[in-house]
C-alpha cells in the first residue's frame, strides 16, 4: 500500500507500463464534497510501478545543505517522489515544507523566549519594554499576563475590562445560587422496610409499628 501526497488527486498507469490499466486510473476518494486527508492506494500493480520495482535504480548524491558539498553517493530506486510507503512518510509538498520550516523555527524561537521570561520573573526584574513588545508579538496575551474567568465562567487574558466572548463587564460578579432545600418526602408513602433502614441510617431504633417510625423519623 502506498500513499499520495496531499496535492496528488489521482493516478493511472497503463498496463504496457506495468500498471493495472483501470479505466480513469485511481483517484482521492471524496466525502461530503470534500477530498479526504489521506489517499492509500491498493493495487499492487500500480504499487510496483511507482516505487520502481521493475525499473534500475537510479544514483542519488545527497548534499550538505549548509556547505552544498556532497556527502555521500547512493543508488537506490527509481520512486515516484509523489508517494510514501506508510502515512508517516508521506512526502510533503513545498508549500507544506516552508510551513514546517517556519513553525519550526517559530516555535524554537518562542520556547527561548518563555525560558527567558520565566528566567526574569524569578529575578523579579522588570521586563524591558523592547524585550515586552518581542514577547507580546510571539506570545499569546494568556501566557504573559495570565487568564481570568468572566463571570460566566469564560477565560480572558488578564487585564481586559470586557469578556471576549459573551462581552459582559469583567468586574461584575457571578451571582452565588442559594444551596437547594432538601425535597420533602411523604413517609406515609413509604414501605415499612425502607422505612426500618432510614432509622438504622439515622442511629434511631427500628422496631416497631409503621406510624411509630414515621413519627421517629419525623422528630
Amino acid at each position: 500500500m502506498l500513499f499520495a501526497r496531499s496535492d496528488v488527486m489521482s493516478v493511472s498507469i497503463p498496463a504496457e507500463s506495468g500498471g493495472c490499466g483501470r479505466p480513469g486510473g485511481h483517484s482521492r476518494p471524496v466525502i461530503k464534497g470534500a477530498p479526504v486527508k489521506v489517499f492509500k492506494l491498493d493495487c499492487p500493480p500500480c504499487e510496483a510501478y511507482l516505487r520502481g520495482d521493475r525499473k534500475p535504480k537510479k544514483l542519488v548524491y545527497q548534499i550538505n545543505k549548509n556547505t552544498g558539498q556532497t556527502v555521500r553517493q547512493e543508488r537506490v530506486a527509481d520512486a515516484d517522489p509523489m508517494w510514501g510507503s506508510t502515512p508517516d512518510t508521506i512526502p510533503l509538498t513545498p508549500d507544506e515544507e516552508r510551513t514546517n520550516t517556519t513553525r519550526s523555527e517559530r516555535g524554537a524561537m518562542q520556547i527561548q523566549m518563555l525560558q527567558a521570561l520565566a528566567a526574569i520573573r524569578q529575578t523579579g526584574i522588570d521586563v524591558p519594554p523592547e524585550a515586552l513588545w518581542l514577547l507580546e508579538r510571539e506570545i499569546p496575551e494568556g501566557v504573559l499576563k495570565g487568564t481570568i474567568l468572566c463571570a460566566e465562567g469564560h477565560d480572558n487574558a488578564a487585564g481586559v475590562k470586557f469578556c471576549s466572548e459573551c462581552g459582559v463587564a469583567m468586574n461584575v460578579k457571578a451571582a452565588i445560587a442559594a444551596p437547594e432545600e432538601p425535597a420533602v418526602v411523604d413517609l406515609g408513602r413509604l414501605h415499612p422496610q425502607t422505612l426500618r433502614k432510614m432509622c438504622r441510617n439515622a442511629g434511631l431504633p427500628d422496631k416497631g409499628s409503621k406510624d411509630e417510625l414515621i413519627s421517629r423519623l419525623a422528630a
